[in-house]
């Protein structure tokens, strides 16, 4: 009996250190955070990750899987441009407690693009439509 007590305590053991050694990716917390892993998910192509961070809804979900299927599209050696450019954030504009607008460029596109970052029930998410709507509103 105190054999299998001390077998099952040191399984227990075992795997409360396993579970506490694995490598988690937690969720960002902030709105910087939020915009820039989801920045730099989105040159790598890992598309997990960023579709883990876009706000839930009908448009985001669609504008989203359209550009993944353009990525997926693009010849090998232009992802592995994006994947080794890097970016820089030209502005960041907090707008209320809620929204924030980053505007950034990769250095092989050279191209600004704003991106909209949303708190919902505290936690930020991409409002992805807002980078390609034609005026878009911030709200």
């Amino acid at each position: 009996m105190k054999s299998t007590f001390l077998i099952l305590l040191l399984l227990s053991a075992v795997m409360i250190f396993i579970s506490c050694s694995e490598e988690k990716k937690d969720r960002p917390n902030t709105a910087i955070e939020t915009g820039t892993a989801f920045i730099k998910a989105s040159l790598n192509g890992d598309f997990s990750t960023s579709e883990s961070l876009i706000l839930k809804d009908s448009s985001n979900s669609a504008l989203f899987n359209a550009y993944k299927e353009y990525y997926e599209k693009l010849p090998a050696e232009k992802k592995l441009h994006y994947k080794q450019s890097s970016y820089e954030i030209i502005k960041l504009d907090e707008i209320n407690d809620s929204v924030t607008i980053i505007n950034f460029s990769n250095d092989y596109m050279n191209k600004p693009m704003d991106i909209k970052i949303t708190r919902v029930n505290s936690i930020w998410y991409i409002d992805f439509k807002y980078t390609y709507s034609g005026s878009q509103p911030v709200n």
